[in-house]
């Protein structure tokens, strides 16, 4: 407090009470005290400096601050509208200004009427509100009325005095700058209420907290990204919020676009804060980004254990955690080997994996022809890493059945060599359409290098040629096809026979004829399994009864010509004799007219007896 003269002070002070910073606009209070037994009229405050400049004054339309009245022993107060320059420092400053009224000192009764005008000043204050746990929070800004009392005189000012004069007074006022404002900022990717991770090819919000850890709130703050990480593409670059509260964080979200994986790690993030009137300030927050994928190929195994070679149902059982804080996305699965081929798409499409949570994965594989040892490459590629593990796969050798022959009969062709077999077939059945229980024979090897234990083989035919099935016994249909075997060591033959029927109605020609072994062998879960297909011929039967009546018929014509050739000598012997016995018995001169015929028949011994036929 500097007095001015000894009939008058001048205080100066905030309106509301609070520190104000550089650059803050508020609200200045000039108050003149009265210690005197005289009227001070029209006083007139004029503020000269650059450091505090007035912006409009209160209850008046001039450029200074006016007060109509300050009455004897009182005071009075007018109000200007200032903004703080904002390259001052913190301090008390002494604000020179020019003080003007006019000194009236009343003798007679009469005394000026002096009114108090209420004038309503609006002030912009936070809006908080108190949350659940009893924290209060800022939620906006509000324009609230602040009234004062400015003096005023009622009618003319008496004229009857014992003394009037106009001063001029030229002092300093002081005028404390004691706020300071201060920001610091820390950044996230997603919003107050749920961190995300940042996938490439989507658009996230990027939430900044904006602290003031100074002693004054700020108002009036506009946030700007000034520059982001290279995998963040800014949609929007400002955010304006009303009010900026001392020592309380306030949410600001922008929103980017994610181009390429963000990996894990902490990032600068550059902003630059405008606040109260023209005021700035860049800062950079720290932008964290805490999920990072890990993912780990945990185990990898074969269904079933042991491995033989061109198992039909090989699988790779793989088990895959992520143990890292984040989501791995985008993941694929690859599996490379020599000679082994995944029976599903390459790569496998896994999607999303999230942390702490084991996968499960079943991939059928194909298996190289050969036994061996073979290397089994797994990896896993995914948004931001990838993961490999390599499998050494042993492929144990198999028992290698095949077939050596296959014997049954065959119809003989038909000839007079062949009699001896046309006649056999009679009994024997031949593979011919409308044969029964026909007789195939195959003999079975044991080409591997490894016993094939319980070897049963089964039989597989079309409509053609059929397993035969007794009348007498239908059931023996479920094993007619089958036959066990038992075990078959490496290069051991073995022969098993099938009965079979043949269809009447069956085309002359060649049928496949499927054999399917199944054996177990040491070190096998499941049995394996091989198919060999052979081809038999069906040919059309010769008709034995034909062939029988026409030997018969050869046999008579033979006997015929036999007959008739021995017929023909003994005819000429008789007809000899004959003729001599006509001559030597016929009476002399005489016609004797009797025909005699003679007959030689001739047996087996060779005696002929001669037969004379009247």
């Amino acid at each position: 407090m500097d007095p001015i003269s000894l009939s008058i002070i001048v205080l100066a002070h905030w309106l509301l009470n609070q520190p104000v910073a550089p650059g803050e606009d508020s609200y200045l209070v000039f108050t003149v005290f009265n210690p005197t037994q005289t009227y001070l009229f029209n006083v007139t405050i004029y503020m000269n400096t650059s450091l505090i400049k007035p912006i409009y004054y209160v209850n008046s339309s001039m450029n200074y601050c006016q007060i109509p009245v300050v009455p004897p022993e009182g005071n009075s107060s007018c109000i200007v509208y200032v903004q703080v320059d904002p390259s001052v420092s913190m301090g008390i400053y002494q604000v020179p200004i020019t003080v003007n009224y006019t000194e009236v000192n009343i003798t007679t009764s009469v005394k000026p009427l002096i009114v108090y005008q209420t004038v309503s000043i609006p002030v912009t204050t936070l809006v908080t509100t108190t949350l659940y746990n009893g924290t209060p929070v800022i939620t906006g800004v509000k324009t609230v009325p602040v009234t004062i009392q400015i003096p005023e005189v009622m009618g003319s000012i008496p004229s009857v005095s014992t003394s009037k004069s106009s001063e001029s007074v030229n002092t300093n006022v002081s005028i404390p700058v004691l706020g300071y404002v201060g920001f610091e900022a820390t950044a996230i990717i997603g919003t107050p209420d749920n961190v995300i991770q940042a996938l490439p090819g989507s658009y996230v919000p990027l939430t900044v907290y904006l602290a003031n850890y100074g002693n004054t709130p700020v108002f009036n703050v506009t946030v700007a990204l000034m520059s982001l990480p290279p995998q963040l593409v800014p949609v929007n670059v400002t955010q304006h919020i009303p009010a900026l509260p001392s020592g309380q964080p306030v949410p600001v979200t922008f929103y980017v676009y994610v181009p390429r994986y963000v990996p894990q790690g902490n990032y600068t993030v550059e902003l630059r804060v405008d606040y109260f009137t023209g005021v700035d300030d860049v800062i950079n927050a720290t932008l964290i980004v805490p999920q990072e994928p890990i993912v780990y190929i945990q185990s990898i195994a074969t269904n079933p254990p042991e491995v033989f070679q061109s198992y039909p149902m090989s699988q790779l059982i793989l088990s895959i955690v992520n143990i890292g804080s984040g989501i791995a996305y985008n993941a694929k699965l690859f599996i490379n080997g020599s000679g082994i081929t995944p029976l599903v798409s390459n790569p496998l499409i896994l999607g999303a994996i999230p942390p702490g949570q084991p996968v499960q994965l079943t991939v059928p594989i194909s298996l190289p022809d050969l036994p061996g040892n073979y290397t089994v490459n797994v990896t896993i590629v995914y948004n931001g890493g990838e993961s490999m593990r390599s499998y050494l796969l042993d492929i144990r050798p198999k028992a290698n059945l095949a077939v050596v022959s296959v014997n049954y009969p065959q119809p003989p062709n038909p000839s007079l060599s062949n009699l001896g077999a046309l006649l056999s077939t009679i009994t024997s059945p031949t593979l011919s359409p409308g044969a029964s229980k026909v007789p195939i024979t195959i003999t079975i090897i044991n080409e591997g290098p490894v016993e094939a234990k319980n070897v049963m083989v089964a039989i597989s035919t079309g409509q053609v040629i059929q397993p035969h099935v007794s009348s007498s016994n239908p059931l023996s249909a479920l094993t007619a096809s089958q036959a066990f075997i038992g075990d078959l060591r490496p290069g051991q033959e073995i022969n098993v026979t099938f009965l079979v029927d043949v269809d009447s109605s069956a085309r002359p020609g060649s049928y496949p004829l499927v054999l399917t072994f199944v054996w177990n062998q040491t070190g096998s879960l499941y049995p394996l399994t091989e198919s060999v297909t052979t081809y038999v011929t069906v040919k059309p039967a010769p008709n034995v009864l034909l062939w029988i009546v026409f030997l018969l018929i050869i046999i008579v014509i033979i006997i015929g010509v036999i007959a008739a050739v021995r017929r023909r000598r003994g005819y000429g012997v008789n007809n000899n004799r004959g003729l001599m016995s006509s001559a030597n018995n016929q009476p002399p001169g005489g016609y004797q007219g009797r025909l005699v015929s003679l007959e030689l028949l001739c047996g087996g011994d060779d005696k002929c007896v001669e037969v004379e036929l009247i």
